[in-house]
């Protein structure tokens, strides 16, 4: 049980690192100077990765002109067996150049040699080692004392408890226009949330260029373990979907069978919003790409991650008081996770066959991945054509910044041709998390926080949200309601499954999904629960308890970790 006790250690590690503010930084040295002159293809292995292929387009070009980079991206989300790529790969000992990976699967590629030790290179990288204490953190779980195989996604300085965003990352967004038509009516269970769907399709059946619209559409592509709307939707009610678990905000852990728990009662939701006729008879076919779609031409008229509101909302909607806003439900309790100061779940390493040349040239671009330019091209994107620099040195989106997500933005050939949104980063995960403070600006990067964003969105739709619930923004509401309280985000590196618990895993993964998607479409209500217990009958026969029992076991120290921050 080496990886329980160095989870244990870990957690340990990271209360003192809380309780005494930081971990001493290594110094930095001068980084080696490496030539661009040849022309170099990486390698990316990706499980955040929605593409596969070149990196080409704007993001393309920058990487081009900067560092004589080309990303080759191997996404096994997309590539139609991602597990077989995966073996396959790491059978052959190469899993790519850059390896991005779920922490679990980033140790086990540590185990059998697949990761290049960077202990002795990093300390150059003065960008990286801003994040030192949380690299260090990290890898004090997976490796001997100075060896450091991985750096952790989405990091920043803010605090391990601090959450810096104004809207929360799972709310019930609807678009305000629709709700005003019915009086704004103030819901206190998710039943009210789908009569007040049901009586916006019922008056708005299509959108504007007559194309059928729905209260709620779906997607079936990012299923893993379970069905992957219905684990985000699951937050709104207190608890996060880990493997067979449900891990509350109240630090409590059930099986994920549990009809006491949210994944049931959010399934039941959707089954119910069926039953009432606003799903999307789409949903259990279409992928990503087309929920997208319909995100962005207001074809379904509820989104719930925060993020979805850059396909629905602008300033031009606001100002019609149009945009998406978040609608509290009375009886929710949200799971919201503070900023992912220690890293999200996912980390960034070096293929150990890579030579000493390219090994450094790619921790070069990694640190510059880290640096203020590369955060600013990151999460805001090019300098003059999405955002300009007031006089006080703070930015400013342009028009084109604006309707990046809601409308089609070509960019010119110079800078790289094609579209905004296929010229984007298509990695898919970032080292500093938007959330981070920029120093050229001494504003968050993330271009939702900037001063003028915040100004430039107190549109029609945002007064008039304002005054209905008496609060600034959403995040403030939900706090002075008692309905979210943030849990603090930690970043360790737990357990991995046997061979036994995979494969218990990997089978009841196939039920949970297979019958999750026909309990929302079934018949009547006794179908959905016959469906519901024969899933539960059917996962004990496959050995479920044992899974639960060794998710509860794994996810221990994370609750521990997250009592320890909150300690007085």
């Amino acid at each position: 049980m080496k990886k329980k006790v160095l989870s244990t250690v870990l957690t340990a590690a990271m209360a003192a690192s809380m309780l005494a503010g930081s971990v001493q930084m290594a110094s930095a040295e001068e980084a080696p100077a490496v030539s661009h002159d040849e022309e170099l293809t990486l390698e990316v292995y990706d499980v955040a990765s929605n593409f596969q292929g070149l990196q080409s387009g704007w993001y393309g070009k920058v990487l081009k002109d900067k560092f004589n980079i080309v990303l080759n991206i191997i996404a096994p989300q997309v590539s139609g067996d991602g597990q077989a790529v995966y073996q396959t790969r790491t059978a052959a000992g190469n899993l790519g150049d850059i390896i991005l990976l779920d922490n679990a699967d980033m140790l086990e590629c540590v185990d059998v040699g697949l990761v290049a030790d960077i202990g002795a290179e990093i300390q150059n990288y003065p960008n990286l080692m801003k994040y030192w204490e949380q690299i260090e953190l990290f890898n004090a779980s997976i490796s001997d004392e100075g060896s450091i195989y991985a750096i952790p996604c989405e990091m920043n300085t803010n605090g391990p408890t601090e959450y810096m965003g104004i809207t929360n990352g799972v709310m019930p967004r609807i678009p305000w226009d629709f709700y005003s038509e019915l009086g704004t009516p103030d819901l206190n269970t998710d039943d009210d949330l789908i009569d007040v769907l049901a009586k916006m399709q019922a008056a708005h059946p299509t959108n504007e260029a007559g194309d059928p619209a729905y209260g709620i559409t779906l997607w079936k592509d990012w299923d893993g373990t379970s069905i992957e709307n219905v684990n985000q939707l699951a937050k709104l009610y207190g608890q996060e979907v880990n493997g067979s678990v449900l891990i509350g905000a109240d630090n409590t852990i059930m099986p994920l069978t549990d009809k006491n728990g949210s994944y049931y009662k959010m399934l039941k939701f959707l089954f119910k919003a069926n039953q009432a006729g606003v799903v999307d008879p789409d949903s259990a076919t279409q992928d990503w790409n087309s929920a997208c779609d319909k995100m962005k031409t207001k074809r379904t008229y509820l989104v719930w991650n925060n993020w979805m509101q850059g396909f629905t909302n602008s300033p031009e909607i606001g100002e019609k008081g149009a945009n998406y806003m978040g609608i509290p439900i009375a009886d929710m309790t949200l799971f919201q996770t503070s900023d992912y100061y220690y890293g999200s779940g996912r980390v960034f390493g070096i293929g150990a066959q890579t030579d000493d040349e390219t090994r450094a040239r790619i921790l070069e671009y990694l640190d510059w991945l880290a640096s203020p330019e590369g955060c600013e091209i990151q999460h805001a994107g090019l300098e003059g054509m999405i955002y300009t620099v007031n006089e006080d040195g703070t930015h400013t989106l342009t028009q084109d910044g604006i309707d990046r997500f809601t409308k089609e933005i070509m960019i010119p050939e110079e800078l790289g041709g094609g579209n905004w949104t296929d010229g984007e980063n298509k990695v898919n995960q970032w080292i500093v998390g938007s959330c981070e403070i920029d120093p050229n600006t001494n504003e968050p990067y993330d271009t939702n926080l900037w001063a003028s964003s915040i100004e430039m969105n107190n549109t029609k739709t945002t007064i008039e949200w304002q005054e209905k619930y008496g609060a600034e923004n959403e995040v403030e509401y939900m706090k002075a309601s008692g309905q979210m309280n943030p849990v603090p985000s930690v970043n360790l590196s737990l357990v991995i499954d046997t061979s036994d618990i995979g494969l218990i895993r990997s089978q009841c993964k196939t039920i949970v999904c297979d019958t999750s998607w026909q309990a929302i479409f079934a018949a009547d209500e006794a179908a959905f629960e016959a469906l519901w217990d024969d899933m539960c009958a059917q996962l004990e026969g496959f050995g479920w308890n044992d899974l639960v029992a060794f998710d509860t076991e794994k996810y221990q120290p994370v609750i521990d970790a997250r009592k320890a921050a909150t300690a007085e």
